[in-house]
């Protein structure tokens, strides 16, 4: 079961929090030694689980394509950057993110055609394939295996952004921009159809509702927001890699959106930010340092059964059992 939207009646309450948790999280990482270079990679991958929570969360379409549209926003927006096509990040992401959005449109119209199994197999097939022209056709432009190194620091005039702190505060603006548009989006009539064809396509169908237009219009948005977060890869790391188009990057997506929550908006930002703190610890320890991704999975195993609506819907479900006795 998944969870109607976090909040619908909190009005701009949930928004200020999510504000006010970007404003903290540098503190908090420093209380427990770490940098803000994890805290913006944990938002890029949250923005990028936005986009995954719309389709999977909200509309109950399961893409293990999405590292196609994370890659082409990203290698879009570190060529532009590159080679000076643009004047300022903003434009290049903007770019990118519409060129994602197009390959979204272009592989959703031909994908969504199908259903279930079939439609989750089109996309990883789709996955692949933009997985081989990054490294044959498009070598030119992507690096190939060795990716894109000298993407540019975001300047706007005389406001550098290049220290670690500004580019998580240029990170941390954009995630909670997206954020703000896709609560938007869920909490509208758009929104409440996406949660209908998810529950029963065919009542929605027989509603009058246009599903497969519903279907490709909520695809190509989670495409746009996999190209934001592939450019703000980019640039936050000075470097494109080739992994960004890889099957592992778009499984581990789908594992972070789990983990958190789906259906939540919230639940990719705290599933990466449990996936990251996690991985990154597990590296660390000497002993252990062979076998991380296996105690990786082994907590993905405990939380995905312990909390089968994942950590946001299992707090939700808690609150509202709790609520009412108050």
């Amino acid at each position: 079961m998944i969870l109607r939207p976090v909040g619908d009646r909190t009005g701009w309450s949930f928004e200020a929090a999510v504000a006010l948790f970007l404003i903290v999280l540098p503190a908090l990482l420093a209380a427990i030694g770490l940098g803000t270079e994890i805290g913006t990679r944990i938002l890029i991958l949250g923005l990028f689980g936005i986009g995954v929570d719309l389709i999977f969360g909200y509309t109950g379409l399961l893409s293990f394509g999405q590292a196609a549209f994370y890659g082409t926003g990203g290698f879009v927006t570190a060529n532009l950057l590159i080679g000076h096509l643009v004047p300022n990040a903003l434009g290049a992401l903007a770019i990118g993110t519409l060129a994602a959005a197009l390959a979204g449109a272009l592989i959703g119209s031909l994908a969504l055609r199908q259903v279930g199994i079939y439609f989750a197999m089109l996309t990883l097939a789709f996955g692949q394939l933009f997985y081989f022209l990054e490294n044959s056709p498009l070598r030119a432009y992507t690096g190939s295996e060795n990716g894109l190194p000298g993407v540019p620091k975001p300047v706007f005039g005389s406001l550098d952004l290049s220290s670690s702190l500004g580019t998580y505060a240029f990170v941390a603006l954009l995630y909670f921009a997206g954020f703000f548009v896709a609560r938007r989006i869920v909490r509208s009539p758009f929104g409440a159809v996406l949660r209908a064809i998810r529950e029963n396509p065919e009542r929605a169908l027989a509603s009058g509702h246009n599903v497969p237009r519903y279907k490709l219009v909520a695809f190509t948005i989670a495409a746009a927001y996999g190209g934001l977060a592939g450019g703000l890869l980019g640039i936050f790391q000075g470097y494109m890699p080739p992994e960004a188009f890889s099957i592992d990057q778009s499984g581990e997506i789908i594992v972070m959106t789990v983990i958190g929550g789906p259906g939540t908006l919230v639940g990719p930002l705290v599933g990466a930010g449990v996936w990251t703190l996690l991985r990154q610890g597990l590296q660390n320890i000497d002993v252990i340092a062979g076998v991380w991704k296996l105690i990786l999975g082994l907590v993905f195993v405990v939380l995905i059964t312990g909390f089968r609506r994942g950590l946001v819907g299992g707090a939700v479900a808690l609150w509202q059992r709790v609520r009412p006795a108050q």
